[in-house]
């Protein structure tokens, strides 16, 4: 079972056929995807009280960690024999990082693409993260040509290397002329023309194959 938590602002008013809002967020129009590979797909809106999104430091508070808990107990209850993955795109990535930080026995998995490992104007960022990814899989996935100031590639890299987490360096320039999105979906920050390749890397990491990539 996947488990996706969106980009800025995070807010996606479900509909009975999914986001109606944020559906060019990298994660969020992945989830065609992983129905098609036979997976469940559990897309996360923002609380009742944050109907028009939220920040990242909210993102990374104890309230947010509570919701992500409930979530996750509301999966259990219904899917006892499910392994799950929380997977995250940029702000995403300070969801399931926070859950990841506070308590890394909740999913049996976490991924992260596109981190937000670096505070831009006082946000919150999971750059601090000290997890044993020895103990625990987690994947971080950068793309060298991230030009988004919260989540450069170095920094993804970075990140892995002190954890032990694993790691996955991708290179693509698509989207990279559009100076107005780079922290958006149609750029390198959200895998612009290689977001199946991506996809169906992480998808092979979470069955037990090899990490591809640097």
């Amino acid at each position: 079972m996947i488990v996706l938590f969106g980009g800025t602002p995070g807010d996606l008013h479900l509909d009975a056929n999914g986001a109606t809002t944020l559906k060019g967020n990298f994660v969020i129009c992945s989830a065609h995807h992983w129905i098609n590979w036979g997976d469940a797909v559990v897309l996360v809106d923002t609380p009742s009280d944050h109907t028009e999104g939220v920040d990242d430091l909210f993102r990374r508070s104890k309230e947010s960690f509570a919701d992500t808990q409930a979530v996750m107990a509301t999966l259990r209850q219904r899917f006892p024999n499910s392994k799950i993955a929380l997977v995250g795109t940029s702000a995403g990535t300070v969801s399931v990082g926070n859950a990841l930080d506070r308590d890394p026995t909740l999913a049996d998995a976490f991924v992260l693409t596109s981190p937000v490992t670096v505070s831009h104007k006082g946000s919150a960022a999971i750059g601090d993260l000290d997890v044993d990814g020895t103990k625990y899989r987690v994947l971080v996935v950068s793309n060298e040509h991230d030009a988004c100031v919260s989540s450069p590639a170095y920094a993804g890299k970075r990140l892995a290397e002190h954890n032990h987490f694993d790691f996955v360096s991708v290179d693509s320039t698509d989207g990279s002329g559009d100076t107005s999105e780079k922290c958006g979906g149609h750029s390198p920050h959200g895998f612009l023309g290689i977001e199946k390749e991506v996809l169906g890397g992480i998808n092979n990491w979470l069955v037990g194959q090899p990490v591809v990539g640097q």
